[in-house]
């Protein structure tokens, strides 16, 4: 009897066995394919998102799925997917069978993130000036000076607002206010475009940039927060004027 159950407990186990090895490969294949489809829908939604930001796609262009499944070499559904979470943070107005417009900013939308920066900047520059501990903080800033003017000697166009970008996130943060500094971080993407265009109307704006951020730091390291809160006020109204816009102040 003892060994009539033996065997039975061997046959069970082994089909056990069976059925465990015949479902791990399925089960990993679909965590694979799934993982392959997510890593392209992040692709075609980077490659997407970076060329409305740099001004490649400008606003009221026409772009079609199949364009960026060709150039990112994925299938339309993950571009589909990007598409839609493109529209849903207003990039994209979708149209279907057509493809997706490039939603246009706004004159209106441009002057307001700029008056939040000739808000915060001036604030943040005077309040780094004013702290005792800046010395290493204005040696980070002279390293993205540095990387400024490498993205300028490169020039492209994205490199550079990247590097602006980073450069006045950081001063914001180095500030201390956390909550001011989160509300900077969210204006990030508008920044960008308005950047891009303020470069396309005024192609010698990539210098004036990296002088009047030298100037900041300058003042900043002097711990003259006057001067560097002033200095901060004559660049964000260069961008603005570079825009076409009315001036700020």
């Amino acid at each position: 009897m003892e060994c009539v159950l033996d065997v039975i407990s061997d046959v069970e186990g082994s089909s056990r066995s069976g059925r465990g090895a015949n479902q791990s490969p399925g089960h990993d294949g679909v965590m694979v394919s799934r993982s392959e489809h997510e890593s392209a829908s992040r692709r075609a939604y980077a490659w997407t998102r970076s060329r409305i930001l740099d001004g490649t796609f400008a606003g009221g262009t026409l772009v079609s799925e199949g364009q960026v499944a060709e150039a990112v070499q994925v299938s339309r559904t993950p571009v589909r997917e990007a598409f839609l979470q493109l529209a849903a943070e207003n990039m994209l107005e979708l149209f279907p069978k057509r493809g997706a417009l490039v939603v246009s900013s706004s004159m209106t939308e441009l002057r307001e993130v700029l008056a939040a920066r000739g808000v915060i900047e001036p604030w943040a520059a005077a309040a780094v000036a004013e702290r005792p501990d800046r010395a290493s903080i204005v040696a980070t800033l002279r390293q993205l000076l540095d990387q400024t003017s490498e993205s300028i000697g490169r020039g492209v166009d994205s490199s550079l607002q990247e590097a602006d970008r980073e450069f006045h996130q950081y001063l914001v943060g180095a500030a201390g206010n956390k909550l001011l500094a989160s509300f900077y971080s969210s204006l990030r993407d508008r920044q960008l475009r308005g950047g891009s265009m303020a470069l396309h109307n005024h192609p010698d704006r990539e210098s004036e940039i990296l002088d009047q951020h030298a100037v900041i730091v300058d003042a900043i390291e002097r711990g003259d927060a006057r001067a560097a809160r002033a200095a901060s006020i004559v660049h964000v109204e260069a961008t603005t004027l570079a825009l076409g816009l009315v001036p700020l102040n």
